[in-house]
């Protein structure tokens, strides 16, 4: 275990930062919390292997002063992607795939085989393939990426080897990604930090084709940053609209404010279209929420996925009804078969929008 000695894994165990799961047939210890030098997310196999977490990436609110302020020398333009982060990596035969926070991920693991040609972890054990599952069929997110309008797909953005910290070179990793068949998310080229006017190009043509933004990164692998287009903001702000009352208020207040500094920056002020886009992604969110409560007397969004195997549906059901609560509502029949696939159809309910809703079309009485 050359990342985490095992006494301080088991002082973790016994402080609450760490904590025992299984999943089928395997045995692993997820850290809550960062442990010494391995941060939380962080998945300790019962033989000492250690899948490392997946860092946050700070945000830039505006390209210029921030790509001179963030990056001294050359980086990598990658497509952000709106989707489910997960790491994939390979024990005695059997692909897993992990959520950002360290679980093995029912979802993701059952449809590794659908997504993925796992022929590289057969050559290089070791590695982890960091992915985001983008689609309509992701169980975790309102709305998804414009690249994939049915079911889900993965996407590869970095690679990892256990044990290891840090990130593979970025020319070993686009190396692996074409010799072993790998779906990337699409690099758009090596830029200095002088070049903003390329890359201010590059956001607005991703800005109008609704992608989600940039993930830069140095030559060194540290230091990295996203800038996230406008549109964006505006598509958060839309498949969320219901959610008004029950998400953070920071939520929408932080998408408004990135979706100011982004006009102002981009000489979009007063772009009336942009503003009425906006406001009708709000107010869409919110005419969904009236409607919904007059049909079925809550407010909630609705998802379908599919599994290759009843046994990971029945594990994700146990999963989202236990973190969920009241929150979650299976459908009836579920899981059913549909052809190969087991599909799963569930609700999460968003219980203040649907209380506050509730009371007013029923002519309740509201104290502001």
């Amino acid at each position: 275990m050359s990342l985490l000695e095992a006494k301080s894994l088991e002082t973790a165990l016994e402080r609450g930062k760490a904590q025992r799961l299984t999943f089928d047939h395997l045995s692993y210890t997820h850290l809550r919390d960062d442990v010494g030098q391995v941060p939380k997310g962080s998945v300790i196999l019962d033989d000492g292997t250690v899948i490392p977490g997946y860092p946050s990436i700070a945000r830039i609110q505006a390209l210029d002063p921030g790509i001179g302020k963030q990056f001294e020398g050359p980086f990598w333009a990658e497509e952000k992607m709106d989707g489910f982060n997960v790491r994939i990596f390979q024990h005695e035969g059997q692909c897993y795939a992990l959520s950002r926070g360290g679980f093995i991920c029912p979802f993701a693991t059952d449809r590794l085989n659908d997504l993925l040609k796992p022929a590289i972890f057969d050559d290089y054990p070791h590695l982890i393939l960091c992915a985001e599952i983008v689609g309509p069929g992701n169980p975790y997110l309102e709305g998804h990426s414009p690249q994939v309008q049915e079911d889900v797909d993965l996407f590869v953005f970095d690679m990892m080897v256990c044990n290891e910290e840090g990130f593979l070179p970025q020319a070993e990793r686009m190396a692996l990604v074409e010799d072993y068949g790998l779906q990337p998310a699409e690099i758009f080229g090596r830029y200095q930090p002088e070049e903003l006017n390329e890359l201010a190009e590059l956001i607005l043509q991703l800005d109008e084709e609704g992608k989600e933004g940039l993930v830069l990164k140095p030559e060194n692998q540290k230091q990295r940053a996203k800038y996230v287009t406008g549109r964006s903001n505006i598509y958060d702000i839309s498949v969320t609209g219901e959610a008004l009352l029950d998400l953070p208020p920071e939520y929408f207040t932080n998408r408004f404010l990135r979706m100011g500094l982004f006009m102002a920056e981009h000489g979009q002020q007063h772009d009336h279209d942009r503003l009425n886009e906006l406001g009708h992604a709000m107010m869409q969110g919110l005419f969904r929420a009236v409607q919904e409560s007059q049909k079925n007397g809550r407010v909630s969004n609705h998802y379908r996925c599919r599994f290759n195997h009843r046994d990971n549906a029945d594990r994700f059901m146990e999963h989202i009804e236990l973190t969920g609560g009241q929150r979650v509502k299976v459908h009836r029949g579920m899981p059913r078969q549909e052809g190969d696939y087991w599909v799963l159809e569930f609700e999460r309910i968003h219980q203040r929008m649907t209380g506050k809703i509730n009371q007013a079309l029923q002519g309740g009485r509201q104290f502001d």
